[in-house]
């Protein structure tokens, strides 16, 4: 016994079982250092696993071939055709990887986020993705029809008829996304690291990818990651706030209410001149909060663009005056905390100039209907007490 495994352990080809250890080992340990460097500022993580944990079984199924063969038992192969199988399919995704990288760096576009320079899918770059992707999958699939001896899969009845046929009754549901997935790179008004606002949805969200099926958005108020599909993104009206229609950056409107002066009791020529003397308390106020926000730093205002303030509404208790601020356009970013920062703590600081402001000029910022609230209730209990009288 021990004599015939030794016989068959010596007709065992050492030279190239080691040689697909070592390329094997190599595999294992050093492929996603590679994918990192040859495509930085993106994620391969998932990659890298998959990698990893197909090395792994390879690995385990020719250790247990080369066990079986050295027993020379007679079984049919099955360990070293899933490890054969196991190899077409890392060496697919590795090609597909490495194609799809040199694809983006040729046909896409390059482009600085956050001091980094990384390359970005276009309409052209994802077209030849996608053909790169067919052919890459026929490929495999034929590979692994010929390492499984299944050649009747080949024929029209076969496996790629029936994959055919699959794909145009499911054309519906995934063929719409990757439309919409070429129609948002192809515009050019749409690209990552964008922040844009999507109709129907109150948050502001971050541009992450555009795939072959959906859009990763990052929202921006809550550090979630966003999934949608393409089709109903694109079917969305979408503001892009990087991207605005005039030097004078992102108009943004907040609104404050402001009580009605007290004119009843005047005559006319004193009320036109107590009315002037509101009007320009009013103006006070909304420039000294311009001048304070100027004093500010890091506050992301158009300094050139004066704030507007106009009365928008004549309200029963108060005066309701709208004022427009000018923001700078956001830079592309994909960091959420930029963004927010452009966005939401320039807002929030206005705000509490306008308070500091009011402190300062003396106009309050409120809705003065206690009074009114006050007569009803003492209406009220006269009322009451007549009737229990």
């Amino acid at each position: 016994m021990f004599e015939m495994i030794s016989q068959n352990l010596a007709n065992v080809d050492w030279v190239t079982h080691g040689l697909i250890f070592a390329v094997n080992l190599l595999l294992l340990f050093f492929s996603g250092p590679i994918i990192d460097r040859i495509d930085p500022g993106h994620d391969h993580s998932a990659s890298t696993k998959f990698f990893v944990m197909v090395n792994v079984v390879f690995l385990v199924l020719h250790v247990v071939d080369l066990i079986l063969l050295s027993i020379n038992l007679n079984y049919t192969e099955i360990f070293i055709k899933l490890a054969g199988s196991a190899v077409i399919l890392y060496v697919s995704i590795l090609f597909y990887k490495v194609g799809s990288i040199f694809f983006r760096r040729r046909f896409g576009t390059k482009k600085e986020f956050d001091h980094e320079t990384i390359y970005l899918d276009t309409y052209s770059s994802r077209v030849v993705g996608i053909l790169h992707l067919i052919v890459t999958s026929f490929f495999t699939i034929y590979l692994l029809i010929q390492v499984w001896g299944l050649n009747s899969w080949l024929e029209t009845t076969g496996i790629f008829g029936i994959i055919i046929g699959f794909l145009a009754l499911t054309s519906s549901v995934w063929a719409p996304d990757i439309v919409s997935g070429l129609i948002i790179l192809n515009s050019k008004i749409l690209e990552d690291g964008d922040v844009v606002v999507i109709d129907g949805y109150p948050d502001e969200y971050i541009i992450h990818k555009v795939s072959f099926i959906h859009t990763i958005l990052y929202d921006i108020r809550n550090n979630h990651r966003t999934f949608i599909r393409n089709k109903r993104f694109i079917e969305s009206k979408i503001d892009n706030l990087s991207r605005v229609a005039s030097t004078e950056g992102i108009r943004k409107a907040i609104v404050y209410n402001i009580g009605y002066p007290d004119l009843s009791s005047m005559k006319h020529d004193e009320r036109m001149e107590a009315f002037t003397y509101f009007e320009s308390r009013v103006d006070k106020l909304f420039n000294t909060a311009y001048e304070l926000a100027l004093a500010t730093k890091d506050l992301k205002i158009k300094t050139k663009t004066p704030f507007e303030w106009r009365l928008t509404n004549t309200g029963d208790y108060a005066l309701q005056y709208t004022l427009f601020v000018y923001l700078e356009a956001v830079p592309t970013t994909k960091i959420t905390a930029n963004a927010r920062k452009h966005l939401l703590s320039s807002l929030f600081t206005i705000n509490q100039l306008m308070l500091k402001a009011s402190a300062m000029t003396g106009v309050q910022l409120q809705t003065p209907d206690l009074l009114s609230v006050e007569h009803k209730a003492i209406q009220g209990a006269s009322q009451k007490e007549t009737a229990i009288g």
